[in-house]
Formats: C-alpha cells, structure tokens, sequence
C-alpha cells in the first residue's frame, strides 16, 4: 500500500473536522477550506471524500435541493481523535 502524501493527511484531517462540525456539501466544504487558505478545487476534492467514504470514516445522503450531504461516522471520529493525538505529540515534542 502507498504511504499517503502530507497533503492528503492534511486534507483529511481537515475535511473530518469540517463535517464534524456541521454535515456539508462539497461545495461548502470547498468553501470553508478556501476560507482557511486552503485552496482545493471540486476535482482534488472528490477522490479524497471517495476515500473517506470507503473507509467509513463518513457518508454521504443525497439531500434534495442541496446534493450530497457529507457527515462523519463513529470510525471517522476515530481517525480524526487518532491524527489529532499525534498533532498534539508532535506540539509537544517540536514545542
């Protein structure tokens, strides 16, 4: 199996967190990362929400008038608790 790239570990991270808080379409997820200066394009986006959802880490349900709707599951908490604990060792150990 390829190692992720840096990016994608960011993406994801991001992308979990954003659900977390609010369940979203790709383009308001799109929006809330530009709002962050993180400029990812629909097509950058998709492979990587495509991903999540094969690792059940969140869902998506057809919303009418709205798209895909994106929320997080209990194994996408996890993996978000899991790469927040290593932000915070590596804080700890950098800081």
């Amino acid at each position: 199996m390829k190692t992720p790239s840096l990016d994608r570990i960011v993406s994801r991270l991001y992308i979990l967190k954003l659900v977390q808080a609010s369940p979203s379409t790709v383009f308001s997820l799109m929006e809330r990362l530009r709002d962050r200066g993180i400029d990812k394009n629909i097509r950058a986006l998709r492979p990587i929400l495509r991903s999540l959802m094969m690792a059940r880490a969140i869902t998506a349900e057809l919303v009418e008038g709205n798209g895909r709707v994106y929320t997080i599951t209990d194994q996408g908490r996890a993996e978000l608790d899991a790469y927040l604990s290593h932000l915070d060792v590596l804080k700890d150990k950098v800081g």
